[in-house]
């Protein structure tokens, strides 16, 4: 029947994941360091050890409202992100690949994190798109096997013709998979997937191409 659906994780996907520690790791902790008064690499730490010990598999730990909340900041989280957001990187062929799927495919984005991060990020790539999923904000968990098939059911199309890409082998690639998608897992930064997956990994958009005539 063929893949009528192409759906895009947006980290280390379609944009640089470095967005992501801008916020953690330095506009956070130079908001705490001038709230409380301490240096930032004081603040980098003290909030490095309370990120560890909420830990990446609570929710909480993605939320930047909840840490605004918790170090009591006098701030809106819109106002942080349109601070940085000239920061957010899309990568060099992400336009051109969009552009020519939406000729023949469905396309949407599905990611683990929270809606909050999901539209500065993505907001010059909403055209193409038909939908864009949050896991955490529409499921409240992380991307797997049960996230994936709600999404497949709330859009009624059957798993094996969704094509999925990500860069985490975790929560993109085996997930997705599990759940019935097709997969694809790009290999951006050369984390020597190939050799586990010789058939199912792209190093850029740009391949999916010659892969998807074989899906």
């Amino acid at each position: 029947m063929g893949i009528e659906i192409i759906s895009f994780d947006v980290d280390g996907t379609l944009v640089d994941p470095d967005f992501n520690d801008l916020i953690w790791q330095k506009a956070l902790p130079e908001l705490v360091a001038e709230k409380q008064n301490i240096d930032f690499e004081t603040a980098l730490k003290m909030v490095q050890k309370e990120y560890d010990l909420v830990g990446d598999n609570n929710i909480n730990w993605y939320d930047i409202r909840y840490w605004i909340e918790f170090y009591k900041l006098d701030l809106d989280y819109r106002e942080l992100f349109r601070i940085y957001e000239s920061e957010i990187k899309i990568y060099p062929e992400v336009h051109t690949v969009l552009e020519q799927l939406t000729e023949k495919y469905q396309l949407i984005c599905i990611s683990s994190m929270p809606r909050e991060f999901l539209k500065p990020k993505i907001k010059d790539l909403k055209k193409y798109f038909q939908s864009v999923f949050s896991a955490l904000t529409d499921f409240t968990q992380l991307k797997n096997e049960t996230v994936y098939k709600e999404i497949c059911e709330r859009l009624d199309i059957s798993p094996e013709r969704v094509l999925h890409i990500g860069d985490s082998e975790k929560t993109d690639y085996l997930a997705a998979k599990k759940a019935g998608l097709n997969t694809l897992l790009i290999d951006r930064y050369q984390m020597d997937f190939q050799k586990k997956y010789p058939d199912n990994i792209i190093n850029s958009l740009s391949e999916i191409f010659a892969k998807i005539n074989f899906l």
